[in-house]
């Protein structure tokens, strides 16, 4: 059996998809830089600024979550970024989450209890 000889019109197919399979795969080796979780919008952020952006919203209540219908899920939502976040940024006892808040935010925005 002879193996038929490639046509011009063969050789541009095949470059075609060499093209396309490099195109395709280039976002899964770009460098994303902060891009470590998700916020509103589809915005990339690291999890220590949206721990912290969260930390103080919560704060502003005083981080009493009983104060509003929203702050349980907002508790729960630092609580994991503490978790994610634990070992690069060292946030210490993700069981206290006031206390990550004060460390992370640098000062005082969850009085303690």
């Amino acid at each position: 059996m002879q193996i038929p000889k490639m046509e011009k019109r063969d050789w541009i197919a095949v470059a075609a998809l060499v093209i396309f399979v490099v195109l395709v795969s280039i976002p899964t080796y770009v460098d994303k830089g902060d891009c470590e979780v998700a916020q509103a919008g589809y915005k990339c952020n690291s999890i220590k600024n949206v721990l912290i952006e969260n930390c103080n919203y919560w704060g502003n209540f005083s981080c009493d979550s009983s104060k509003d219908v929203s702050l349980p899920q907002v508790e729960w939502y630092i609580g994991n970024l503490c978790k994610l976040g634990k070992d690069k940024y060292g946030f210490g006892d993700c069981a206290n989450l006031r206390s990550v808040c004060n460390g992370a935010v640098g000062t005082v925005v969850c009085p303690a209890s």
